[in-house]
C-alpha cells in the first residue's frame, strides 16, 4: 500500500506519512510529518506565540486498528517558550488526547457505555486502567461542556471543601437562591475562582450582587477585581474568629504590662486560665463577674469587648444586648452610658465600609 493512500485513509489534517516505521502481523507503526507549516498552540496557555522553536521531539500515540492490525503513529511535536509563564511548552495538537487519538477515544467511551472496562480492555488489547482513564477524561470534557456557559448567581457563596488527606481540596460555589452548587473546580486559592469569573465574563459578574466568603485573601482578592459591585460578606465563625484574636491580642498586652507593675489582681483576671472564659459568647455568672471585676480596674479590655458587641450588632441584632447585661454597680453603668454612643458609631461605621 502506498504512503499516499495510507494518508487519506488517517485523513489527519496537515499531517501526512512520510515513513512506515514498523510492519508485522499485529502493528502498524507509522512516521507523520506536516503537509505544510502551521503555528504551534501553546499547550500551557492555549495562545499561538512567535518564539523560535526550543527543540522538536516525537510522541508515540495509538490510533483506530487497520486491516486487523494496531495502528502506533510517531507525531512530532514542537517546543517552544510561553511568554505567559516564560517557561517550555510543548505545542497542542486538537486531534490528540494524550497518547491517544480523539477518535481512538471516542472509541473507548461508546465500548464502555456498553460493556466493562475489563472487556473493554480485553478487545482493544489495553490494560482496563487504561480505559478507565480515557473514559473519565471524555466525561469530563462532557461535563465541562453541560456546564458551559456557567450558569452566573446573584447571590453566590465561595469556600474551599478538603476532600482527601495531604492537603487536597476542591473549591465550590453556590448559587444561595437556587439552594445548590453550580460550579467547582480542583485546588484552591484566587486562581481557581479567577477562573470562574473568567467563564461568567465581565457582563455577568457585573450582575453578581453579593458574594459570600470565609475572608481566604485569594477569594477577596479575586473578588474584588472581578466582581466589583458585588458586596462581599464574611460568615459570621470567621468573624468572630477575628474580633476573639483582636481581643486576646489586647489581652496579652494588658497582662504584660500589670505584671511590669506588680498588678496581681489584674494579672490574676487575664491571665490564660480566664482566657476562654472571656472569649465565650455564652452568658454565664463567671462571664459576668470576670467582665464586672475588667469594668472597674481596666479600660482597654473593657473597650474592646464594646467593640466586639459593635460589630457583632451588624450581624445579629440581639448581641448588642450582652454588654449592658455586664454592668451592674454605678461606676459600670456610668462606663456603659459613656460607651453606647461610641458603640452605635462604630457599628454604623462597620455597615457603611462592608457595604462600599
Amino acid at each position: 500500500m502506498q504512503l499516499h493512500t495510507i494518508t487519506e485513509l488517517l485523513a489527519i489534517p496537515n499531517y501526512r506519512v512520510s515513513h512506515m516505521v514498523v510492519h508485522s502481523d499485529s502493528r502498524l507503526d507509522l512516521l507523520l510529518e506536516p503537509s505544510r507549516f502551521i503555528p504551534a498552540v501553546c499547550s500551557g496557555c492555549g495562545h499561538v506565540h512567535n518564539t523560535p522553536v526550543h527543540s522538536i521531539g516525537t510522541m508515540v500515540v495509538e490510533d483506530l486498528p487497520m486491516s486487523g492490525k494496531r495502528v502506533f503513529l510517531h507525531v512530532p511535536k514542537r517546543k517552544a517558550l510561553c511568554v505567559e509563564d516564560d517557561s517550555i511548552r510543548i505545542e497542542e495538537l486538537d486531534w490528540l488526547r494524550g497518547r491517544f487519538t480523539k477518535r481512538f477515544a471516542d472509541q473507548v467511551y461508546w465500548l464502555t457505555s456498553i460493556t466493562t472496562n475489563q472487556e473493554a480492555g480485553w478487545y482493544l488489547g489495553l490494560d482496563d486502567e487504561v480505559v478507565y482513564r480515557i473514559d473519565r477524561q471524555y466525561l469530563e470534557e462532557l461535563a465541562q461542556k453541560k456546564l458551559s456557559p456557567v450558569p452566573a448567581p446573584r447571590y453566590m457563596s465561595v469556600d474551599e471543601v478538603a476532600w482527601q488527606k495531604w492537603h487536597h481540596y476542591v473549591t465550590n460555589v453556590v448559587d444561595i437562591e437556587k439552594r445548590k452548587v453550580t460550579w467547582n473546580h480542583d485546588d484552591r486559592g484566587k486562581s481557581v475562582l479567577e477562573s470562574f469569573y473568567k467563564a461568567l465574563g465581565e457582563e455577568q459578574c457585573a450582575d453578581i450582587k453579593a458574594v459570600a466568603s470565609d475572608g481566604a485573601r485569594g477569594f477577596l482578592s479575586a473578588t474584588q477585581e472581578h466582581a466589583k459591585n458585588a458586596l462581599i460578606v464574611l460568615d459570621h465563625f470567621h468573624v468572630k474568629k477575628s474580633l476573639n484574636d483582636a481581643i486576646d491580642t489586647v489581652r496579652k498586652e494588658e497582662l504584660a504590662k500589670a505584671r511590669k507593675t506588680d498588678d496581681t489582681e489584674l494579672a490574676d483576671l487575664l491571665h490564660c486560665k480566664k482566657k476562654f472564659i472571656l472569649m465565650q459568647n455564652k452568658q454565664t455568672k463567671r462571664r459576668e463577674n470576670l467582665l464586672q471585676k475588667l469594668a472597674d480596674i481596666n479600660d482597654p479590655i473593657y473597650k474592646s469587648m464594646f467593640s466586639k458587641s459593635s460589630l457583632l450588632l451588624s450581624i445579629h441584632p440581639a448581641i448588642a444586648l450582652q454588654p449592658v447585661k455586664l454592668c451592674g454597680s454605678g461606676s459600670s453603668l456610668r462606663l456603659d452610658r459613656r460607651f453606647r454612643c461610641s458603640s452605635n458609631s462604630a457599628a454604623s461605621s462597620f455597615e457603611n465600609g462592608t457595604s462600599s
